[in-house]
C-alpha cells in the first residue's frame, strides 16, 4: 500500500513539475508605446501581436485572447469608424497553440485603411485585448491591455509607406547634439514637437541632424528616406 501511494505521489509530483515547467510568456501588442500610426495609403500597415517565450522551450497550452475593435460607433471620442475609414473584424481570437517554440512569435493583423484624399488629419480608433487564456493582465506585452490606432491622413505623407522600426536605427537617443539614422538613405529630416510643429527642417540628403539648438525635452523625429518615412520620438538632453 506503501509503495502504491508513494507511486501515486511521484506522479502528481512529476505532474506539477511539467506543468510548472511550461513557456513563461508575454503575450499582446508588440509596441512600447500604447500607440501606433499609419498613413492612410499603406495597405500593408498592420497591428503585430506577439507572444514572447521567456524559456525558449515548447509550450504546453495554448494561449489566447480576443482582439476587438473599439470605434466611434462604440465611444465618440473616438474619430475613426470600422468599415469606413479601416476595415478589420469587430471580433478576432488571436491563438498561438500548444507547441510554440522560439523566443518570439507573431501573428499580422491588417487595419487596411480606406483611401480618403479629401480629408487632412488623423482618425483614431482602439484595439482591446480580453478573454484572457492561459494567462492574465499581469502577462500582458507592456501592460497594453487597450491600443491606440491612428491613421493619419496629413497630406504631406499621402501615400508614403512607414518603414518598419527592425529596418532602421536611430541612435543615439537620448541626445544632446548630434542624432543619426542608419539603415535607409534619408533625403530630408524634420524635427516636430509634441504639438506637431516643425522646430528644425533639414531638407538636405544627410543621415545625421544636429539638435543642439533644441530645449530638452521629448521631440519626434521624421525622414524622409529611399525607403519611406521614418519616424521615432527621441529625447533631447
Amino acid at each position: 500500500m506503501y509503495l502504491i501511494m508513494k507511486k501515486i505521489y511521484l506522479s502528481i509530483v512529476s505532474v506539477l513539475m511539467v506543468i510548472g515547467a511550461n513557456a513563461q510568456v508575454v503575450f499582446g501588442f508588440d509596441y512600447k508605446d500604447n500607440y501606433q500610426s499609419f498613413t492612410q495609403k499603406d495597405q500593408n500597415s498592420a497591428i503585430v501581436i506577439a507572444m514572447y517565450n521567456y524559456n525558449q522551450d515548447s509550450t504546453l497550452l495554448p494561449y489566447s485572447a480576443i482582439l476587438s475593435v473599439k470605434d466611434n460607433s462604440t465611444n465618440p471620442n473616438l474619430t475613426a469608424i470600422n468599415g469606413t475609414h479601416f476595415n478589420m473584424s469587430a471580433q478576432q481570437k488571436i491563438e498561438f497553440g500548444i507547441g510554440q517554440l522560439g523566443f518570439r512569435n507573431e501573428v499580422l493583423i491588417k487595419i487596411n485603411p480606406v483611401i480618403d484624399n479629401s480629408f487632412w488629419g488623423t482618425k483614431i480608433f482602439q484595439l482591446n485585448l480580453g478573454s484572457l487564456e492561459n494567462f492574465t493582465s499581469s502577462n500582458l506585452l507592456f501592460g497594453h491591455q487597450d491600443f491606440t490606432v491612428i491613421i493619419d491622413y496629413d497630406g504631406s505623407k499621402i501615400g508614403v509607406p512607414r518603414v518598419n522600426k527592425s529596418m532602421f536605427t536611430i541612435y543615439p537617443n537620448p541626445s544632446s547634439n548630434n542624432i543619426y539614422v542608419t539603415g535607409v538613405e534619408c533625403q530630408s529630416i524634420q524635427v516636430l514637437d509634441l504639438m506637431g510643429k516643425v522646430v528644425l527642417d533639414q531638407n538636405l540628403p544627410s543621415n545625421q541632424v544636429n539638435i543642439e539648438t533644441l530645449p530638452a525635452g521629448i521631440y519626434v523625429l521624421n525622414a524622409m528616406s529611399d525607403k519611406g518615412l521614418v519616424t521615432q520620438k527621441i529625447v533631447k538632453q
